[in-house]
């Protein structure tokens, strides 16, 4: 009998964000798409595992921004993978466009303004449509792991997570490390909504977190961040 291998999560630098591959026995799932042009660091990747494009069965979509959506047109066409996204993004992704997410400080503020005033068409990436749409919590049928989307708005109303065996979760840019000591966005349409969802992650018991920016970090390094930031 065929021994089950759990998921392994592989990250690939995608540009400026990250991509993940969960790897498994009988399907690999594709977690975001990278920035326009870094379809090689996903075939690269492929490659060195013994796979092709072909052997993707799903892209999730984590939200519908254009620094994780630039090879996703192309992923597509290369592997007819289905593409699953939140409702709420689902507009986005048809139309290729979305508008940038509110700044969470007073610099990135700055920035969003100064982005959407003069650079609103860089936001922009080639329109695909979706197959596999969803609203709450659901579990996508796998052999040998547990592998749970969870809606986790605040960066965008429809944000979501995945969530492997409730040891790791993939987060997008619900959570970021590219500020030392800080896991919290840069860019928020809604704050409150996004520390209810840094709750419900917590509440999963995942103990490693996968951002779209930055490197990997520890359910301790998360849990001290969310604390300091509820004490202020």
């Amino acid at each position: 009998m065929e021994q089950i291998r759990p998921y392994k999560v592989i990250p690939i630098p995608m540009g400026t964000s990250n991509a993940y591959l969960l790897s498994g026995s009988n399907s690999n799932l594709l977690v975001d798409a990278g920035n326009k042009g870094k379809i090689q660091n996903l075939e690269i990747t492929l490659m060195h595992k013994g796979l092709d494009f072909s052997d993707l069965d799903i892209v999730i979509v984590t939200h519908s921004h254009y620094d994780h959506l630039g090879c996703l047109v192309e992923i597509k066409e290369r592997s007819e993978a289905k593409i699953l996204v939140h409702r709420d993004e689902a507009n986005f992704l048809i139309n290729g466009y979305i508008p940038s997410p509110k700044g969470t400080s007073l610099f990135s503020k700055i920035i969003c303004w100064f982005g959407n005033s003069f650079f609103s068409g860089r936001a922009k990436f080639p329109p695909v449509n979706p197959d596999i749409l969803v609203d709450g919590e659901c579990e996508l049928v796998t052999s040998g792991s547990s592998i749970k989307i969870i809606p986790t708005p605040g960066h965008t109303s429809g944000s979501i997570c995945v969530i492997i065996n409730n040891e790791c979760a993939i987060v997008g840019d619900t959570l970021f490390n590219v500020i030392p000591g800080s896991f919290y966005p840069p860019f928020a349409n809604d704050k409150k909504e996004l520390i209810k969802s840094w709750r419900k992650i917590l509440s999963t018991g995942c103990r490693t977190f996968y951002p779209g920016h930055g490197k990997p970090f520890s359910r301790d390094k998360f849990k001290k961040c969310f604390e300091k930031k509820m004490r202020h």
